[in-house]
């Protein structure tokens, strides 16, 4: 499967500040970025509501933090990643609002509502007009192009708000 080369489907730049971001097969965003700790988060939740905890596969994020604290990602302004003697620099610029995808279980296909009621008793977020958010849908800034592996080594700039 290809995208059409002569056709620009870019991200919103309303929330890109005017970048233009091509994206191509994503919803609307070339990358989503989630950290293990936010996952870990809402898994805490479901445990303690009696339910199974859910994988990270269930949200498909193209980008994995680890050693941050929950929902750092909210407020990270830019990702530089190490990729050989070069940079890549992701820049997440939207919550990314949850669709119904999180409560499909990948492995029977089986719905259920328990991760987006879970969700929703902590995070709306009024960015996204009291949408429920998890993760952020981010663009590339510097290094279209590049290949990330899991391990690389990341550094971040957070935003204060």
């Amino acid at each position: 499967m290809r995208f059409d080369p002569h056709y620009r489907r870019l991200s919103s730049t309303d929330w890109t500040q005017g970048v233009e971001a091509l994206n191509q097969f994503s919803d609307g965003f070339p990358l989503l970025v989630v950290s293990e700790a936010s996952l870990a988060e809402l898994n805490a939740r479901l445990v303690a509501a009696g339910q199974e905890p859910v994988g990270m596969e269930r949200f498909r994020p193209n980008v994995v933090l680890a050693g941050v604290q929950a929902h750092d990602e909210d407020r990270v302004d830019m990702v530089r990643v190490a990729v050989g003697q070069q940079e890549v620099h992701l820049q997440p610029v939207k919550p990314c609002a949850r669709c119904p995808i999180p409560n499909i279980d990948p492995a029977t296909a089986h719905s259920s509502p328990v991760v987006a009621d879970a969700l929703q008793a902590y995070r709306q977020d009024p960015r996204v007009g009291g949408a429920v958010t998890f993760g952020m849908n981010a663009i590339v800034r510097q290094g279209v192009g590049q290949v990330l592996r899991v391990g690389q080594p990341i550094g971040a700039d957070v935003r204060f708000d």
